[in-house]
């Protein structure tokens, strides 16, 4: 939970973390217990939850630290931030207003998976390692490729088959070789992300975006006397998997944002349920491919 807002702490009811029981409940403005509690209504428990003093660095540390290590040994993974406009999803996954702003400090979750992924490639000199990066933006139910830039208004197709499960035709994908050229295309495809004002945020983002890194992995070739040690047959087997950073539209109310026009367009589309489909079936499959 982010820190309260001057509007917020005006409020006659508050949600406070109570971490000691991983839940969130209402008090009233100075933190006293409210009279009644009901569950599912003025009280909500969880698996963890975080108070408004965490900071992103506990919070990846918890929640997705483990995630990018099990890319990088071959099992694909999925973050993303969900929730309503103006609760800090993107401040979490890029660290402030834009990526490119939240290179200071630690930065978001983003930043900290980066330069994870980086490290334990270094960390395991027995492999070699291809990484390659696509950016994808699905805005009123169109995708759009945010790494290419001579066709800004180019719609993307969605397909799925047996062989590569879901995938988006004709993507752009980059190869990377450091944790600075990770960054960099992601400076760049941000600026052309859809962001727009609305009642309850100034900058809300008004689109899912998809951050794919694909990680290939094979094991070093060793010299021939080692070979012929080693004869395990496994030497050839290229390792394949994927890291999804997820950064969703936030989902509100119309009456709360004072949408109208494209905003209510937006609104309505947001949070079409076949983005979480998408997701779900690249994080529900591990890849191990000869």
């Amino acid at each position: 939970m982010r820190p309260l807002n001057t509007r917020e702490t005006k409020a006659s009811r508050v949600w406070r973390v109570l971490q000691k029981y991983n839940a969130i409940t209402q008090t009233t403005s100075d933190g006293k217990a409210l009279s009644e509690r009901v569950a599912g209504r003025t009280l909500f428990q969880f698996d963890k939850t975080f108070g408004e003093k965490t900071t992103t660095r506990e919070v990846y540390s918890d929640v997705a630290q483990g995630i990018v290590e099990s890319v990088v040994n071959g099992l694909n993974g999925t973050i993303f931030a969900y929730g309503q406009t103006s609760s800090g999803k993107t401040f979490t996954m890029q660290g402030s207003g834009t990526i490119e702003d939240g290179t200071v400090s630690d930065g978001g979750v983003v930043h900290m998976a980066a330069r994870d992924i980086f490290t334990q490639i270094r960390n395991n000199p027995g492999r070699v390692f291809l990484i390659r990066v696509s950016f994808i933006e699905i805005y009123n139910e169109k995708v759009r490729d945010l790494l290419d830039t001579g066709t800004a208004d180019k719609v993307l197709q969605i397909r799925e088959d047996s062989s590569r499960g879901v995938f988006v035709i004709n993507a752009t994908e980059n190869i990377i070789t450091d944790f600075e050229s990770l960054l960099g295309t992601l400076f760049a495809g941000e600026k052309h992300r859809t962001f727009a004002g609305t009642a309850m945020n100034e900058r809300s983002s008004r689109s899912h975006t998809v951050f794919r890194v694909t990680v290939e992995s094979r094991k070093c070739k060793e010299s021939d006397d080692a070979s012929a040690s080693d004869d395990d047959g496994d030497d050839e087997a290229v390792c394949i998997s994927t890291l999804n950073l997820v950064d969703l539209a936030g989902s509100v109310s119309v009456k709360h944002t004072g949408a109208t026009g494209d905003r209510l367009k937006e609104g309505a589309k947001i949070n079409q349920r076949y983005v979480c489909h998408y997701m779900y079936l690249n994080a529900s499959e591990s890849l191990l491919k000869d």
